[in-house]
Parts: structure tokens; sequence; C-alpha cells
């Protein structure tokens, strides 16, 4: 039987001081950290709550689904999330344009050109936050272990993706499938 096309995962990251995350935390702790959370997520505690408790990704305030990614799996075709990131790099790099021809003309300071673009910045970081688990992300896209596990699960199963160098570089990912 071939694998699913798409899947929808809330995952919660357990990091630790030596991956790019730089969680505040050993790795032997996070490991400990990862297993506990693994066993009272599979005992059925609010995944929502572990996500916000325990995740070292970014978490928006009042997100009602913390952790939530939708992944499409190789080779499928659709919408996804680095599309829309390209096309937010596409208008920052107009913006940067725009704004440099307007200290070439005189029209802004450099201190006015650099809040001007720090503002731009930050609603492009909010948009693409608010984005994130309303689009897919290419299965390729993300670290090989995610997708190796949430695509395994079966709808409401729980997993965990171990920490490997290669396939999992940022710690232990505790994954629920969704939908």
């Amino acid at each position: 039987m071939s694998e699913i096309e798409r899947i929808k995962i809330q995952h919660i990251l357990v990091s630790f001081d030596a991956t790019p995350v730089q969680a505040k935390r050993t790795k032997e702790e996070a490991q400990a950290l990862a297993d506990k959370v693994l066993e009272r997520a599979i005992s059925g505690a609010d995944f929502a709550e572990l996500v916000r408790e325990h995740s070292d990704d970014p978490i928006q305030d009042g997100d009602p689904t913390p952790g939530v990614y939708r992944l499409l799996n190789n080779g499928i075709e659709g919408e996804n999330f680095q599309e829309f990131v390209d096309a937010l790099n596409a208008e920052a790099e107009a913006k940067h344009l725009e704004i440099d021809n307007q200290i070439k003309e005189g029209e802004i300071t450099e201190d006015e050109a650099n809040n001007t673009m720090q503002a731009f910045v930050d609603d492009l970081r909010a948009r693409g936050d608010a984005k994130q688990g309303s689009i897919a992300h290419p299965r390729a896209a993300m670290v090989p272990a995610f997708g190796d596990v949430g695509f395994s699960l079966d709808v409401d199963g729980i997993g965990l993706a171990e920490y490997d160098e290669a396939k999992s570089p940022f710690g232990w990912h505790i994954i629920k499938r969704l939908a």
C-alpha cells in the first residue's frame, strides 16, 4: 500500500544545547524529557497542553492548536509553505530596493529606513507565523525523521522521531497525527 498524500500533525520538539535550537538543557536531559512527554502523550494527556509546556519550537500566544503542521508527501503538488516563504522573500527584496531608492533620493534618513524595514520584516514574520499551521510543507523540506514518523502514524497515533544528527538534528519530535 502506498503512503497517503497529505497529513496534519501536531508535534513537540524537545531539543538541547548542542543543536541549532540551543535549548537550555543537556542531550541527556532532553532525552529523558522526551521520554516523559511521550509517555504522558500516549497516556492521554492533552497534547496541545504538552506542546505549550514542553516544545522548544516557537508557539504563538493564544494558538488553540500549537505545533500543527500540514505535510505534502513526496511528489505531491499543491500550495506549500516554501512557495509562501519565497513570495515573502520577494516582497522583502522589493521593499529593500524601494527603501534604498528613498535613501538615495534623500526622502528618508538611514534611521527612518532601518525603522521602516524592521517594521516590514516584523509584519512578514507575523504573516509567516500565522500561516504556519494552515499551509502544507513539502515533506522534503522537513527533517527526514519528521515525515518518516508522521506519515507512518494512523490518525490519533503518537510516535517519536529520535534525535539523529542527519535525520532529526533539532532534537526529539513527539508527533501526533491529527488527520
